[in-house]
């Protein structure tokens, strides 16, 4: 059953008495499973098998690859953990118990996720990084075979490996176990939006691998000429990250076509000097595409990947991704932590040592344990902090730190001291003053200034749509602060909170409406709860639209002429408001067969009428069509039914306040219709008046109050 290529694998790297000490627990494994059957019909014994031979494409110690093997015995057979000590020693017994508790877990996550057995499965996988890897192994190889299970568990399985396992292979270092993880699980979770990707995909792929091809050739044959020693090759973007490039890309208004790394190009040099010297040679080949330059190397990513990354353009005027890196960062990048734990002699100290530094974000899961008492603040602390992408910025001491992406200079201050967070008044980076809502970039140098007074964080930075705080962990303290204040002062800090909101929906009788807000409890209760935080600005906001919408329906149905029930309905056609590129006068229809709607991914499809069709992109219908070159990228413009508000802002007079006004408007995705100010030279003050179009209460309400945090504003209300 042990198949040549694990053989093989093993005789390339390990001596012969360890391969055969390997061998002995094969058969041990057999002769334990005997007689088990897997879901698809198969031996048992094939999945331990598998998973070996996973652990030894990444030449690791043969305890970790004995382990594997034994991974399932203690669970599925009648052996003890002393059975496999006495036979294999205490090392792999005490990792194969472990793997044995933490299967027990993942058992009771398939069956329900829940977040007690969720935040014991994060514990238990963070305490040693060679059960973490075995379970990784495991857990590609069951979703390999995901097609053996009825569909109902096969998403659960998959949406499970899709937010934890990936999450922690990436974590680790170990991307080409996280690519596989994804793929695999994609396929099962979400079929539709796996064949439309692929889909996209194969549109002009020989085009794209003809290109990739004539550019590996010349730059290889260059860098020879030029005495640079690489290997050069082309790699495929998975699949499942492209999808999540087109979702990212759906949002900023950019289409497939502008996704420039669906293949790239690695360069795999001696040295980190040759890295650059093979830069230049790229650059001098083809011209480099502002903005799209990396510099991994001089600042590495949070999971110490390190390459350089460029796009350049070639003489097709196609974009095509390169990444250069040395052979040491190269195999780091492939196999991540798993690469101390090889088979060697001597450098059994550095191992240790680089694991330490590679893997500190585990203590941290650890720390959240003891730290949280809340199982939903646990994970979201642990899917925040820990597991989502990070930026690199710097301390005034030029200390590294890292954050999760999308975190601002309080979330940096929460992450030096819980006090430093409480007292943080201003925010420096790069050495000039900025908001504390600022979104942080790779290689940000932030310093914080405390206030003197101890008057505490602001309830505001607990406003999700205001953007102070990224981070989980910083949130939780913030709440932790509000929830320790007296009564009374949490009930007065809610009912301002309320009343502000109120006031920014522009609400006639806000007296009458407080009841309402409280709806089963006292309204002195749901203040306290707001004066706290736990209970959010999205919530006030969320009653208010409720109560709007039941005074709308009265209205319409107290209306014997149902006068108003035509404008009370917000029609628009949807077709004229979709964009076609680079089409201008052809005739838009709305395909029957999927009949999208706004918001849907769409695509165009020219038909022989020159009609441009509009369908979903996973429309089935899409398949039948072969001529590839009538599709036609597609995008919904502006709705007809968005509407006006007229905005007055009261501010001191500075130079940048009409910039910082509308970088408000822009990134708020709204539509800014016009703009004018009055300014009083007596007193260096203004009033500005601007229109925007708005879709909802909600977006007003964000707008507003993002406006209200401008610096040298004191004053925003809604006129309309």
């Amino acid at each position: 059953m042990l198949t040549d290529n694990f053989i093989n694998k093993l005789e390339s790297y390990l001596p012969k008495d360890e391969i055969e000490n390997i061998i002995q627990a094969f058969d041990f494994a057999k002769e334990a499973h005997d007689g088990q059957k897997r879901k698809s019909g198969h031996d048992f014994i094939i999945h331990p098998v598998e998973v070996a031979t996973h652990l030894a494409r990444l030449e690791l110690e043969p305890t970790v690859i004995i382990a594997g093997l034994l991974h399932d015995v203690i669970e599925d057979t009648k052996y003890k953990s002393k059975d496999i000590e006495e036979k294999f020693g205490p090392e792999v017994s005490k990792i194969v118990l472990s793997l044995t508790k933490l299967t027990a877990d993942e058992n009771n996550l398939i069956e329900n996720i829940d977040q007690k057995n969720m935040r014991r499965f994060l514990v238990s996988v963070a305490k040693d990084v060679r059960v973490m890897i075995i379970k990784l192994a495991d857990r590609l190889h069951n979703v390999e075979t995901l097609k053996y299970l009825d569909p109902e568990k096969r998403k659960k399985i998959a949406r499970e490996t899709l937010s934890i396992h990936a999450p922690l292979a990436q974590k680790i270092g170990m991307n080409d176990l996280k690519w596989r993880l994804e793929d695999e699980s994609f396929k099962h979770l979400m079929p539709d939006k796996f064949k439309m990707t692929k889909r996209l995909i194969s549109q002009k792929r020989s085009e794209r691998e003809a290109a990739t091809i004539n550019m590996i050739s010349e730059i290889d044959n260059f860098l020879k000429n030029n005495d640079l020693i690489a290997n050069v090759t082309g790699r495929p973007k998975n699949l499942y990250s492209v999808y999540n490039k087109l979702q990212r890309y759906k949002q900023m208004g950019r289409n497939f076509s502008d996704i420039e790394d669906l293949i790239a190009i690695r360069i795999v040099v001696k040295s980190k000097e040759e890295c650059y010297m093979a830069l230049g040679k790229i650059h001098d080949l083809w011209r480099p595409i502002p903005g799209s330059f990396d510099d991994y190397i001089a600042s590495p990513k949070e999971n110490y990947y390190q390459s350089l990354h460029t796009v350049v353009m070639n003489e097709n005027n196609q974009k095509i991704e390169f990444q250069i890196r040395s052979e040491k960062m190269h195999k780091f990048a492939e196999e991540g932590v798993a690469s101390h734990w090889k088979y060697k002699d001597s450098i059994e100290q550095e191992k240790i040592d680089n694991d330490a530094k590679d893997t500190y974000w585990l203590k941290d899961m650890i720390d959240f344990e003891k730290e949280i008492i809340d199982d939903s603040d646990y994970l979201d602390s642990v899917n925040n902090d820990i597991l989502s992408d990070k930026v690199i910025v710097y301390s005034p001491k030029n200390q590294i730190f890292t954050l999760p992406i999308g975190s601002t200079p309080l979330d940096y201050a929460y992450s030096l001291h819980t006090d430093l967070g409480h007292a943080c008044q201003a925010s420096f980076i790069n050495g000039i003053l900025k908001p504390l809502n600022t979104t942080l970039n790779n290689g940000d140098t932030v310093q914080i200034q405390k206030s003197e007074n101890d008057k505490g964080p602001n309830l505001d930075w607990l406003n999700d749509s205001l953007g102070y705080l990224k981070s989980a962990n910083a949130k939780n303290k913030v709440r932790e602060w509000f929830k320790k204040r007296e009564r009374e002062e949490n009930i007065d800090r809610g009912e301002k909170q309320i009343l502000r909101t109120i006031r920014l929906s522009n609400i006639e009788n806000p007296d009458q409406f407080l009841p309402y807000l409280a709806q089963n409890d006292t309204f002195e209760n749901f203040a306290y709860k707001v004066g706290t935080g736990d209970i959010g600005n999205h919530k006030i906001i969320e009653l208010i639209n409720e109560r709007q919408l039941e005074e709308t329906v009265r209205k319409i149905q107290n209306n014997e002429d149902g006068k108003n029930k035509e404008t009370a309905k917000q029609n628009y056609d949807s077709v004229s408001s979709v964009i076609i590129m680079g089409e201008k006068d052809s005739e838009k229809k709305l395909a029957n067969c999927c009949d999208p709607v706004y918001g849907d991914e769409i695509v165009g499809y020219k038909n022989t009428s020159n009609d441009i069709i509009i369908h979903r992109i996973i429309c089935s219908r899409l398949r039948t069509f072969e001529n590839t070159e009538r599709f036609k990228p597609a995008a919904w413009g502006h709705l007809k039914n968005l509407n006006p508000t007229i905005v007055q802002i009261e501010a001191y007079d500075r130079i940048g306040l009409i910039r910082d006004i509308t970088d408000v408007v822009w990134g708020e995705k709204t539509n800014l219709h016009s703009i004018n100010s009055q300014e009083d030279d007596k007193n260096g003050t203004c009033k500005i008046q601007l229109t925007v179009y708005t879709r909802d209460l909600g977006q007003i309400i964000r707008l507003l109050g993002k406006m209200e945090s401008i610096a040298g504003v004191y004053n925003v209300k809604r006129k309309k």
